[in-house]
């Protein structure tokens, strides 16, 4: 017999079961069958659904499958469809006592991990996003519907067992046409694409997307009341709902934020009593009409992403939710899914056009607004590939069809297949074909920027990337020590780095906020007051513009070197972190520092910060000491203490080191291009008496460190490259503890060396990257015009 609802709509069967209070297997010498009790059967089926998925992954991982397709296909298998044509283990794994278990842990994984995902969110700043990308997400929107309902209304009959009035083609045809950010993101993360062009295009586009699903959840509310009365209530009961969520329960959440000490984690309390408090919600959107699902998704909206709210929430959610309870999902997936129920091969045909309808759809509307938005071709025809992706949604929605009998077992079973495919087409094609490198083509044929090839006259664009106030500092000295005057003004383009949790879209953005007045400023407010207070007070004219660089670490690099790029900044300073955590070779901070200097089209250095001890503006004075080796970083360190030296409270040492040995043609030449170099800047410096120059012969590496042990400790910045056109030094860089700060560098940095008193900046100029950029080297170095 069927059980109902209170409106008549059938929901699932009545089982009758032998009620046996023992959840748990009692022992192996009682001779039970572990299988006969719920919770050994739910640890089978979560052991069951990891080790199948992981194997599945690791085979299919070489074709490029992506994770969901994985899940899926374990799922399948796990199901009726392979495994489960043996009887006796769809009855041992799949009992009727078992499957309210596993649909509460499957419900409660997808809800946590929309939670999870919205938390990771910047609402405000893709908001902003789409307002450049609202009319192409309007049409990315409006074109499939029109063509998938065409397809539905002439289609109709290959869909058995439609009754009249039933709702399946309209709520099918809407979520076919939606792209969802959940679903986009997951996927442009799992495909590293997050920060890049395409990814940011995408973001905007599903963020539209999920307001036009949010207004369609609220007409599904009213229509599925039966009078205008309790349409109406429930209406104004979701509508409040959202208005409590951000006026009380927001500001709740802020003033958590306000209660945690800076640099600490959010108390435990106050995180379990965040995710209760999301349950009571869940309960309360359940109670007025509306799918308990969407309590979830507003909590994530509203909850502030980053430290330490945001953060500490993810990192205590996200291990138990994607490697336990995400796997049942995908198994309660699979339950359902019988390949065998799939007979009318017009049915999946329908299908089929209906995806492929919907993509043509997408991709007209690409096509059409790619000159608008500066897009390629190619870009748009591949933008439209990421916003055909499937995913939880999708088969959320399919498991709820199922439930309420607006599907049969056939037409499910080919929605999960249909997603499956979908997916393991368009992704790896995505990964071959799309490549973030050759975005900014008409820039990279433009070639490398340096400091050497860039004017002394003119205005000098220098992007400085700060982790917290403790690198403020030694910034500004550094800015200040370039001699900023009126016929070569600085411009600094400050960023804050806000890490975020992994799948956030990272966002850079001018940051205004500082503007404002606050009892309590943030570390940005700070950060930026600081540099803009130094400003007003510098001696030369210094220009600050300020931003705010929200992401996961290992995307913050494209946003930035995109950006350095477009404003032809021949300079970016990123600080080296001084955490030993932070410098694990699996550490995300240490892989920012890495993928900068593999990316940007210009110098990049690493700034070792020791603090300093004279950061006050107005009694200025800097001890800088470059260390000479040759070869092209080496330098570009030189062509910094260039521009310092006409600064008169710098004082400047350069250490020259003339290393003996055997050198190719290539190094021969890069040799006569130091001694050229070294000698113009002696010229330049006869009579500067705070420059002075040393020259040391070294026969081995063990002479050169004996040159740099011989260095007072009284300077407060050491200026060396990374690379050197030596091949004794070459050869040692496998021996070095951080690779990224070089031979030299990564020796000079150690806390042993002086005290580690000194900070070091190490420069690198991205030809050692590419060997085609060589030739834009070859430029004269300290031009003056």
């Amino acid at each position: 017999m069927a059980s109902t609802t209170s409106n008549a709509t059938p929901v699932s069967s009545t089982v009758c079961v032998f009620l046996n209070k023992n959840l748990h297997y009692n022992s192996m010498f009682w001779k039970e069958n572990p299988l006969n009790h719920i919770f050994p059967v739910l640890m089978l089926q979560v052991i069951l659904s990891v080790v199948v998925f992981r194997v599945i992954h690791v085979i299919l991982r070489p074709l490029k499958q992506p994770k969901l397709v994985c899940h899926l296909l374990a799922g399948v298998i796990l199901g009726p469809s392979v495994l489960g044509r043996n009887k006796t283990y769809m009855e041992n794994m799949f009992p009727a006592k078992e499957e309210v278990v596993i649909a509460t842990m499957s419900q409660l994984a997808s809800n946590l991990y929309t939670f999870i995902v919205c938390i990771k969110m910047d609402t405000i700043m893709l908001t902003k996003a789409a307002k450049h990308t609202w009319k192409l997400g309007i049409c990315c929107l409006a074109f499939p519907i029109v063509l998938i309902v065409s397809v539905d209304i002439a289609k109709q009959r290959f869909f058995p067992g439609l009754n009249a009035g039933n709702p399946f083609p309209v709520q099918f045809s809407v979520v076919s046409s939606l792209s969802y950010f959940i679903v986009v993101t997951r996927a442009l993360d799992e495909l590293n694409l997050l920060s890049s062009e395409l990814g940011r295009i995408s973001s905007s586009i599903t963020m539209l997307n999920e307001m036009v699903s949010a207004a369609f959840v609220i007409i599904g509310v009213a229509t599925v009341q039966k009078e205008a009365k309790s349409a109406f209530l429930a209406i104004l009961s979701l509508c409040s709902f959202i208005v409590f969520a951000l006026f009380v329960a927001r500001p709740v959440l802020y003033w958590v934020i306000k209660q945690t000490p800076k640099g600490k984690p959010v108390k435990e309390s106050y995180v379990v009593a965040i995710l209760l408090s999301t349950f009571v919600m869940g309960v309360t959107t359940d109670a007025i009409g509306a799918s308990f699902g969407g309590a979830f998704m507003v909590m994530g909206f509203i909850t502030p992403d980053g430290p330490p709210l945001g953060t500490t929430i993810i990192r205590k959610s996200e291990l138990i939710l994607y490697e336990f309870f995400l796997p049942l999902f995908f198994v309660r997936i699979g339950y359902f899914t019988d390949l065998s129920a799939i007979k009318n091969w017009g049915e999946c045909a329908t299908f089929a056009t209906i995806v492929i309808v919907g993509y043509i759809g997408r991709l007209i509307a690409c096509l059409l607004f790619a000159s608008s938005m500066n897009l390629r071709k190619s870009t748009a025809v591949l933008l439209s590939l990421v916003l055909s992706l499937q995913g939880i949604v999708e088969l959320i929605q399919s498991i709820q069809w199922k439930h309420l009998q607006l599907i049969d077992d056939q037409t499910y079973a080919t929605s999960v297949v249909s997603i499956i495919v979908v997916n393991a087409i368009i992704t790896p094609i995505i990964e071959i074909l799309y490549k973030p490198a050759v975005e900014n083509f008409d820039m990279l044929r433009l070639g490398t920027r340096s400091l050497g090839t860039t004017s002394n006259v003119g205005e000098l664009r220098i992007i400085t990337c700060i982790q917290d106030e403790d690198n403020v500092p030694s910034i500004i000295s550094l800015l200040e020590a370039l001699n900023p005057q009126e016929i070569s003004p600085v411009c600094a383009y400050v960023i804050h780095l806000v890490a975020v949790a992994s799948q956030s879209v990272p966002t850079l953005a001018p940051y205004k906020n500082h503007l404002r007045e606050f009892v309590r400023p943030s570390v940005s407010d700070n950060i930026i007051r600081a540099f803009l207070n130094y400003s007003e007070h510098s001696k030369g004219p210094v220009q600050i513009q300020p931003f705010q660089m929200i992401s996961p670490y290992k995307y913050m690099h494209q946003p930035i070197t995109r950006l350095s790029q477009r404003i032809h900044a021949p300079l970016i300073i990123v600080p080296f972190f001084k955490s030993e955590e932070a410098h694990n070779i699996d550490g995300t901070l240490r892989i920012f520092n890495t993928n900068i200097q593999a990316t940007a089209k210009c110098t990049v250095g690493l700034l070792v910060d020791r603090g300093l001890r004279s950061s006050i503006i107005t009694t200025f004075s800097y001890n800088m000491v470059v260390i000479f080796i040759g070869g092209g970083d080496d330098r570009e360190a030189l062509a910094l203490a260039s521009r310092a030296s006409c600064q008169p409270n710098v004082s400047i040492t350069v250490f020259r080191i003339n290393l003996r040995g055997t050198y190719t043609l290539e190094d021969q030449i890069e040799k006569e291009a130091d001694n050229t170099l070294f000698r113009d800047f002696e010229a330049m410096n006869v009579n500067n008496g705070r420059v002075e120059c040393v020259e040391w012969m070294a026969d081995d590496v063990e002479d050169v460190m004996k040159a740099l042990r011989s260095l007072k400790s009284g300077y407060d910045l050491v200026v060396v490259g990374k690379h050197h056109a030596s091949p004794e030094l070459q050869a040692l860089e496998s021996w070095v503890q951080y690779l990224e700060l070089g031979v030299i560098g990564d020796a000079i940095a150690t806390l042993d060396f002086s005290g580690g008193k000194m900070s070091v900046l190490v420069l690198e100029h991205h030809h050692h990257h590419d060997d085609n950029n060589r030739k834009f080297d070859n430029c004269s170095y300290f031009s003056f015009t």
